[in-house]
């Protein structure tokens, strides 16, 4: 039975997004806290920040990205040709919600690539500011 919970556990972390550091830096200090994100998919995922004494963790989604879509029609000697066509435009836009163990939250706007970089801002329970980026 452990056997097969432990094969279980392998297999599911396994199937898990990919890891990234983030750093965070509030605006009124000089301080670089740390901490994960883990990716489920391309859209979800995990945050986990320390701060000082406290663990803040939650949840990303993804809300927009600048993807684009479009009709065309062309005219030519052989007549009217229409279609579509989609653009990835390579920018996600994110909002993360954590819930630290002191009470008190944070809430971050977050702009990335597909290439598991980005970076924003985050606000906590007392309006502190901080600057994000992930790697």
């Amino acid at each position: 039975m452990k056997i097969r919970l432990v094969f279980a556990l392998v297999a599911v972390l396994a199937l898990e997004g990919c890891a990234f550091k983030v750093q965070m830096m509030p605006r009124d200090a000089g301080t670089v806290y740390t901490g994960s994100i883990q990716q489920q998919t391309g859209s979800t995922g995990t945050v986990a920040v320390q701060i000082d004494d406290k663990a803040c963790n939650g949840n990303f989604v993804k809300v927009a990205s600048n993807d684009g879509f479009g009709f065309y029609q062309m005219y030519g000697s052989r007549g009217v040709t229409t279609g579509t066509v989609s653009m990835s435009g390579g920018a996600y836009f994110y909002k993360a919600l954590l819930s630290c163990t002191d009470g008190s939250g944070l809430r971050c706007d977050v702009t990335g690539t597909g290439m598991g970089t980005g970076g924003g801002i985050c606000v906590d329970s007392k309006n502190r500011v901080y600057d994000m980026m992930f790697q």
